[in-house]
């Protein structure tokens, strides 16, 4: 563990109906799940800021995917968190895509490891950490809180906080209908220009999969217009 959560910043970026819906139609079309494009932009992102084709992150696994009979009634959280190794190259915007789905469902089939054995299976030697960036794509719907509104009567939220020890975190909401950024950075970084990167990253990714999918994904562009100017 690295850092205790003090000096995080954090800002929250809804993306608009006409880009959710793009994600969602262009992922419909190549046969994946939308945390496939998220996961590839987001790759593209960290790629574009560390000057590196090859870059990893880390996941958030459910840990629930691949459990034994009985698993669903298991009590607590079995979330884990392990590396995933995007190349971001010459490579097509489509042809990235299918490698990013196939990578998390070849990873998924590892959902309970432990984060020590995907370390000492990297070759990269404690206490350096495998991967400093992290990426939540979370269903965020209120189905599951409406389905059992009784267990809630009576109780009221006063307030909640999440922390986090990593130096950057990156949460995507999935709303069914649309989708929001949530980023949690070392407050010596403006939280709002990760998420327009990663908000500009999709764009480009999903204008990309419409009209050229065999565009090289390395040279999509991430830098806002704004910031560019």
């Amino acid at each position: 563990v690295h850092g205790d959560g003090d000096g995080i910043a954090e800002a929250r970026l809804e993306l608009g109906g006409r880009l959710s819906s793009r994600l969602r139609e262009r992922s419909r079309r190549i046969g994946v799940n939308t945390a496939s494009l998220f996961h590839l932009a987001w790759g593209l992102v960290l790629s574009r800021l560390t000057g590196q084709e090859k870059v990893v992150f880390g996941t958030v696994l459910f840990g629930r995917m691949q459990g034994a009979v009985g698993s669903d009634r298991g009590i607590g959280l079995f979330v884990n968190t392990l590396p995933v190794k995007i190349e971001v190259g010459r490579a097509g915007a489509s042809e990235s895509v299918r490698f990013v789905h196939r990578v998390l469902g070849e990873l998924m089939r590892h959902e309970h490891t432990p984060l020590s054995l995907a370390q000492r299976c990297s070759g990269v030697s404690a206490p350096v950490p495998l991967f400093t960036s992290l990426l939540n794509c979370r269903q965020s719907g209120m189905e599951a809180l409406d389905s059992s509104a009784v267990v809630w009567e009576g109780v009221e939220l006063l307030s909640s906080k999440v922390r986090t020890n990593y130096p950057v975190v990156l949460s995507v909401d999935d709303f069914g209908d649309g989708f929001s950024l949530a980023v949690q950075v070392i407050d010596s970084v403006d939280p709002m220009r990760i998420c327009a990167m990663m908000s500009t990253a999709l764009e480009s990714l999903a204008e990309a999969l419409e009209s050229s999918p065999e565009r090289p994904v390395g040279g999509l562009e991430v830098l806002p217009e704004s910031e560019r100017k």
